[in-house]
């Protein structure tokens, strides 16, 4: 299914930059980390921008991919790893790395953004605030990846208070931690590749996560139901070292930014359509998709939330006020010209 979010390249890109650079240059191989598989919608992208990418340097940069940790890196691990040059550039789930920074909780405040379209709203609100805390970090934000909406696998629909008491389940940040354990649940964060161990062994009963990431983890060998919830739309950033980028020819920089601009614009634009094929390859592998989910559970997840949205908006200050507001009126705009 993800496959078919990738398209074929167009010729025209080859010869445009056939045009721009030495023929006989020599390439470089930048090392590029991402925590989930090759299959994942995050995987896939990043196969998409190497192309492109090797295209508009003219072959001059290539990227050697390694999915499923390979390096050893979490995400939490990624952003010191990009920004001591470690590695060239990463694809990095954010939302782990709230305790350095709270924008980078921003994607994953429960029920703010519950589609593709807020969620895309949502980022080009933050762009300039996530690329300002990156470049503490000695790096340069290239693009922005998205996942589908988050929802609950279980070994049962998880859509009232009974079912969810005492549950434990993975969240993947603060944030989750906090709202299922006001819910009555028992959650511990952990990062992807410790999911499946814990599933296998019954350490946990539940995962909070999209449903294209559980099926590309093959969490339908573990539970057999995917609650979709909406809980929040979260995102992953690719970020390159800001030595490396500052290193690279001004040819080379517009390169690497036009391959970025192309990828970012084919998947928020690819994910859009989907959702239902998602979910009728899950249901093809057996898994149950409970799409009808009470208003009066979602309403109760929804105040659990709450006290843990007002403490992000604490810990960010005004600058956390100032976003969402932003973003409010973003979406009051793009309601009122539809």
């Amino acid at each position: 299914m993800i496959k078919k979010i990738i398209t074929q390249l167009g010729l025209s890109a080859v010869f445009t930059a056939a045009l721009t650079f030495p023929v006989n240059a020599a390439p470089v191989v930048w090392d590029m980390p991402d925590e989930y598989p090759a299959t994942s919608v995050q995987g896939e992208g990043d196969k998409y921008f190497a192309a492109v990418l090797k295209d508009k340097s003219n072959g001059e940069i290539e990227i050697a991919h390694h999915f499923g940790g390979a390096l050893g890196f979490k995400s939490k691990d990624q952003l010191d790893a990009v920004g001591d040059g470690a590695v060239v550039l990463a694809n990095t789930f954010i939302p782990p790395l709230g305790g350095i920074d709270p924008i980078f909780l921003l994607s994953s405040l429960p029920f703010l953004s519950s589609n593709i379209e807020e969620a895309k709203t949502l980022y080009n609100v933050a762009k300039p605030e996530y690329q300002r805390v990156l470049t503490k970090y000695n790096q340069k934000l290239l693009y922005s990846s998205p996942w589908l909406s988050s929802g609950l696998w279980g070994k049962e629909a998880l859509i009232n208070n009974d079912v969810v008491n005492n549950l434990k389940m993975r969240t993947y940040d603060v944030n989750g931690t906090k709202v299922f354990r006001n819910a009555g649940s028992a959650p511990i964060q952990l990062s992807w590749a410790d999911i499946v161990p814990q599933l296998s062994t019954g350490g946990i009963d539940g995962v909070l996560t999209s449903i294209e990431a559980g099926l590309s983890g093959s969490f339908n060998d573990y539970v057999s139901h995917f609650t979709a919830l909406n809980y929040d739309s979260t995102i992953n950033l690719v970020t390159i070292n800001l030595d490396t980028w500052n290193d690279l020819s001004p040819e080379l920089q517009q390169a690497v930014t036009d391959a970025a601009a192309e990828t970012e614009a084919h998947l928020w634009t690819g994910l859009k359509g989907i959702v239902e094929e998602t979910y009728a390859e899950a249901r093809g592998k057996g898994l149950i998709v409970v799409e009808d989910v009470p208003t009066s559970f979602r309403s109760e997840l929804k105040s659990s939330a709450q006290p843990i949205i007002q403490e992000w908006l604490e810990k960010m200050g005004p600058r956390g006020e100032k976003l969402l507001a932003e973003y409010r009126a973003a979406i009051a705009k793009n309601v009122a010209s539809n």
